[in-house]
């Protein structure tokens, strides 16, 4: 009796080891969930979501337009590893143009979101006028700035296109929308040369400092491997530039630069708890 009720108990062992182990297996290879802890990707996902997120190594995991989980790849991040939650809209060796209209991919328009932050400057002609109808309308005043011409602020898109229907057509000549300069970037691809022009630098330090380690050195706006200066890196993985929904609320490629495939963890795919009761068991998109 004694002897089946061991071989019992060694039975129970090891069938809830096998289901714990089975368990963990999902969890690291295939899915896993998470909570949605900003409100970066809204309208798509809120604050507050559980999401499932495939982590299957799918040709289309990370895919174009998708939401993608992933971690920081800068260096000074190592330790803490914070995720992130945004939008893959750049896959490697995609040409992305940015622009005061928004970000061109492969020549195909993603305009600015509606609520995206612009800065925009007033002389001092039409000063008073402007703060008149910003108040009129409720608008807040961000960051107001005296500036040697009038003053700076900033407003989204909308407010903007508010504030424009109101004032008069000469104080419209003396309200401005600040100029950004563009700027064309080219998502790096494995193997292949990359040719390292300024805008390509910036974005591509973080990535070329943990391919190349020391043997990259960084002098002057050049690059130098080995001490010799060089105009092209070869990449030793794929790349994604990545864009939050919500742009004024997160972080993602504009401050990290590209994300390296490897920092990659996979596609929001379903969220099955939510406050909103009409987004529970739906698919991300």
């Amino acid at each position: 009796m004694a002897k089946q009720t061991f071989i019992s108990a060694v039975k129970w062992l090891a069938t809830i080891a096998l289901l714990a182990g089975g368990v963990m297996a999902v969890r690291y290879y295939c899915m896993e969930s998470f909570r949605v802890s900003t409100d970066s990707m809204e309208a798509a996902l809120h604050k507050g979501d559980y999401i499932l997120v495939n982590k299957l190594p799918l040709k289309d995991n990370p895919g174009r337009n998708r939401v993608v989980l992933f971690t920081s790849p800068l260096l000074k991040d190592t330790v803490s590893n914070p995720l992130f939650l945004s939008r893959c809209i750049g896959m490697p060796g995609d040409t992305i143009r940015v622009g005061n209209d928004g970000y061109r991919v492969n020549g195909k328009l993603i305009p600015h979101s509606p609520q995206s932050l612009n800065r925009y400057m007033v002389t001092k002609a039409g000063q008073n006028e402007l703060s008149a109808v910003q108040k009129k309308l409720n608008i807040p005043i961000r960051e107001w700035k005296e500036e040697a011409f009038g003053f700076s602020l900033y407003l989204t898109s909308f407010e903007e296109y508010q504030i424009r229907e109101e004032l008069s057509e000469d104080t419209n000549i003396h309200f401005i929308k600040d100029h950004t300069d563009s700027y064309e970037l080219i998502v790096p691809r494995k193997g292949r040369a990359y040719r390292l022009d300024a805008a390509a630098l910036t974005a591509c330090r973080e990535a070329i400092q943990t391919e190349a380690g020391d043997k990259a050195v960084f002098r002057n706006g050049k690059l130098f491997l080995d001490g010799r200066e060089t105009d092209f890196f070869f990449f030793d993985q794929d790349y994604y530039w990545m864009l939050s929904d919500n742009t004024n609320e997160a972080i993602d490629s504009r401050h990290l630069g590209f994300i390296p495939r490897d920092h990659i963890i996979g596609n929001a795919w379903f969220c099955w708890y939510s406050k909103d009761r009409q987004r529970i068991f739906k698919p991300v998109n």
